[in-house]
């Protein structure tokens, strides 16, 4: 049976790592396994345009989709990929507007929404250890809390809180690792 898990969570928080973990175990399983990033859209459409795809560029793009073309324009686009996909195991990794949450939702029993977060210290310096991005390297604190602040970050905590599964990501690695075992076994494969 397919299952459709959407991830939300602040920057920093796990998502990530909580998406490859869930993708080693479904292999060891032999179940396949499709992840699709709202960024995807965002980076083919920029690229399309030939536009840098910066972070501040990927929080304008769907704030300027939902104008012009309306609420969950950029989350409409998600749900094709994801209803294309004849994977066991399909990830939303980065559900961050209501719409996004409700389409998760609309899948019924076979969607569930897993909130990963941890304190803005322990996500900042994640963020400054991993330098996935070039403006991420010399991204000061202050500049990271002003960026949660965006229009894209605004209402993370509160579709997290209404989550199916939520992971307090504070601990080691393992620890996490650990928390994907427990969900793979609750939501997964129950």
């Amino acid at each position: 049976m397919k299952k459709i898990i959407g991830i939300v969570g602040e920057k920093g928080a796990g998502k990530e790592t909580f998406g490859n973990f869930l993708r080693d175990f479904l292999q060891e399983k032999k179940k396949t396994f499709f992840r699709i990033h709202s960024s995807d859209v965002l980076i083919e459409t920029l690229a399309i345009w030939k536009i840098p795809t910066t972070r501040e560029n990927l929080q304008k793009l769907p704030v300027a989709m939902e104008k012009m073309f309306g609420r969950g324009a950029l989350t409409r686009a998600v749900k094709s990929r994801i209803e294309a996909s004849d994977n066991d195991v399909i990830v939303f990794d980065g559900v961050r507007w209501h719409s996004d949450a409700e389409m998760i939702r609309s899948f019924g029993t076979i969607g569930t929404l897993v909130y990963i977060t941890a304190s803005k210290e322990i996500r900042y310096g994640r963020l400054k250890e991993r330098k996935e991005k070039v403006e991420e390297f010399n991204l000061s604190y202050k500049q990271f809390c002003e960026e949660e602040n965006a229009p894209t970050e605004a209402h993370i905590r509160e579709i997290g809180m209404c989550a199916d599964f939520i992971i307090e990501n504070y601990g080691s690695v393992d620890k996490l690792k650990e928390e994907v075992r427990v969900f793979c076994k609750e939501v997964i494969f129950s």
